[in-house]
């Protein structure tokens, strides 16, 4: 009885347009059954239940059809026919394989987009800073961009200020999820007379909507070397600063 319900809880937690195409799930009830693929590939779902859950002899996951009833939370195996399934439980018919469609994919509105300062925060900088942060939070950097049918920041990220910096590339990013790239090339290092400065630069953006963007910028300077501990004083040894921001569709 446990396995049974922790099989319908992870069933009823998974069912999504995710589907595998090895096993037929049958969701039933009095009146008859829907049939699906299951969101669970047949390895998963003998790892979970063994190889005859249900059943008197084992079971061909890619064969028989995985039973499911929500009103009782019973999960079991039917080695008959989808039509012999859907009679049992008072339906009619063969029961089709419902297909799921696939999901479409999130394109950015092609138009005005314009940066909008959330929030920030800063950690080893001069005291000062951070009021001249909060200070100048106001709506700056506003760009026309063609998506071409797909985000992309680099098509955002054409109209940002360049890293003026010797040494430094442009902005390179990576995709590191669903529409979500970070860029964390832009670093330089100098050094002069034993000491070091060393500036780093990240940007990362992700597309949450049409006309949205959402992101978070972090700047770290540190000098090392002998002046390292008066700098330190003035916050100037080690400054971090990190700012939300959205990016925005504002019009054509």
């Amino acid at each position: 009885m446990i396995t049974r319900f922790i099989l319908a809880a992870a069933l009823s937690a998974v069912l999504s347009p995710a589907a595998r195409a090895d096993t037929v799930l049958a969701i039933c009830q009095s009146g008859g059954c829907e049939c699906s693929l299951s969101p669970l590939s047949a390895q998963e779902i003998m790892f979970m239940v063994g190889e005859t859950f249900g059943s008197d002899t084992p079971v061909d996951p890619t064969r028989d059809t995985l039973v499911y009833e929500p009103d009782l939370g019973i999960v079991s195996w039917g080695d008959g026919s989808r039509s012999d399934i859907q009679r049992h439980f008072g339906g009619t018919g063969d029961c089709p394989i419902k297909l799921f469609p696939e999901p479409e994919a999130m394109v950015p509105l092609d138009g005005t987009w314009q940066w909008r300062t959330l929030g920030e925060s800063t950690s080893g900088c001069p005291a000062a800073l951070g009021g001249m942060l909060a200070a100048s939070r106001v709506e700056f950097m506003s760009t026309r961009v063609d998506w071409n049918g797909a985000f992309h920041p680099g098509r955002l990220a054409a109209g940002f200020p360049q890293p003026d910096m010797p040494g430094v590339s442009p902005y390179e990013w990576r995709e590191t999820g669903p529409y979500r790239w970070l860029s964390d090339n832009v670093q330089s290092r100098e050094c002069s007379d034993g000491t070091c400065a060393e500036i780093a630069l990240g940007l990362n953006m992700t597309l949450v909507a049409p006309d949205r963007i959402s992101g978070l910028l972090s700047l770290r300077s540190s000098i090392d070397g002998p002046q390292a501990a008066i700098l330190a004083g003035f916050g100037m040894a080690d400054c971090r600063v990190r700012v939300r921001y959205d990016i925005v569709h504002t019009g054509p």
